[in-house]
This record gives structure tokens, C-alpha cells and sequence, in this order.
């Protein structure tokens, strides 16, 4: 887009507006203000998104792209199966204030009323749902854990903290680390029969953003 390299400048507009939606929400942003953050012209950005729904979805998709890769990168890192569902469930929790989180009630919502944004949604919770169904179903061939569906259990697992998400943000609870730690912990037992090693916690860590 004009002179910087198209894809650099692509990257910056995406960004940028996934920046505002977490700032100002989605109905309220505004393509001149994205284009005057990020120094183009408004009818540029309109010109390679074409509207502002468009832009809208392409920033949810560049979002869940980033937080894919991360849950990539978290669960090559973890040890057992175990681990790798934990820390992935970890990772996707809300704690501290929430502040990642506000970007996809905010999808959520807008949801309802735009087919596009929720085709970006559905396709971001299926990855995540694989991802997680995956680590569960390598801990079933270990004799980790029992379950009859890995893709149902990882769903009801991931459900429970969407709706922990929304209550924090709604009545701006703060859970803690360790005690969000432990309600992991039991549900992940709870719901695939097994007895999952939990590693200890860093001391003096309240609750993470």
C-alpha cells in the first residue's frame, strides 16, 4: 500500500486495528482513525479491504493467526501430554484484567449480526479445539487420561473459561494465578478421569495479564 512495501503496510493496518477494537470496540471504530494512525489515506485502506467489515474480519483473523502461532510455540515447549493441556488452557484463560479478552467478546457480539466475523470465529475455535483434543488424545494412548471424545471434552474445558471471560469483564472479578491454576486442574480431572501432576506454580506471582 503506496510506497512501503504492500505487505509491511498491510501488517501495520491490521494491527493497528486490532489495537483500536481493543482500545475503543468494534462499533465504534473508525477507518479514518486507523488510517490516520497508521499515515495512509482512508479511501487507500477502503480500497484493499473495500469496507470496513472486511477490515474488521481480516484484523480478527491476523489476531487469531498471532495467538495461534503462540499456542503453537506453548505446547512444542511443554513435556507430557498432561503439561501440554495445561499450559495450553493456561494460556487461553482469562486473568489479571482481561484485556486480551475484550477483543473477542467483542467479536462475539458482533457476531450475531455479521457472518463474516463469525466464519473468523468458529474457524479460530476449531483450531484451538484441535490443538487441545490433540494433547488429550496422546494422553489417552499414554493411559493419562479417559475420555470417550477428546474434541468434546477439550470444547466443555475451553466453554468454561469463554464464561469465565465474560464475568470478568462484565463484573471486573480478578482471579489470581494460582487459584485459576486450581480450578484448571480440578475440571481438567474432573472431566477426563485422570490424575494430571501439576508443576508448582512461581511464588509471588498474583495473576497474569
Amino acid at each position: 500500500m503506496t510506497r512501503k512495501n504492500a505487505q509491511a503496510r498491510r501488517v501495520e493496518v491490521l494491527g493497528e486495528t486490532v489495537r483500536q477494537i481493543r482500545e475503543r470496540g468494534m462499533a465504534a471504530l473508525r477507518v479514518a482513525d486507523v488510517a490516520e494512525a497508521t499515515g495512509v489515506s482512508a479511501a487507500l485502506i477502503i480500497y484493499h479491504f473495500e469496507t470496513k467489515e472486511k477490515l474488521l474480519a481480516e484484523a480478527l483473523t491476523y489476531a487469531a493467526e498471532s495467538d495461534l502461532r503462540k499456542l503453537g510455540r506453548i505446547m512444542r515447549e511443554a513435556g507430557t501430554p498432561a503439561s501440554r493441556v495445561m499450559a495450553a488452557l493456561e494460556w487461553y484463560a482469562p486473568t489479571g484484567k482481561a484485556r486480551g479478552w475484550q477483543l473477542w467478546v467483542d467479536a462475539w457480539s458482533a457476531s450475531m449480526r455479521d457472518k463474516v466475523v463469525a466464519n473468523v470465529l468458529v474457524n479460530l475455535q476449531d483450531q484451538w479445539t484441535e490443538a487441545i483434543a490433540s494433547a488429550i488424545d496422546e494422553g489417552v494412548a499414554d493411559g493419562i487420561f479417559v475420555t470417550e471424545n477428546s474434541r468434546d471434552a477439550a470444547t466443555r474445558l475451553t466453554s468454561m473459561l469463554d464464561g469465565l471471560a465474560v464475568r470478568m469483564l462484565v463484573h471486573q472479578d480478578r482471579i489470581g494465578r494460582s487459584e485459576l491454576h486450581a480450578w484448571l486442574a480440578r475440571q481438567v480431572n474432573l472431566e477426563l478421569g485422570g490424575s494430571v501432576l501439576i508443576p508448582s506454580l512461581t511464588e509471588g506471582v498474583d495473576s497474569i495479564s
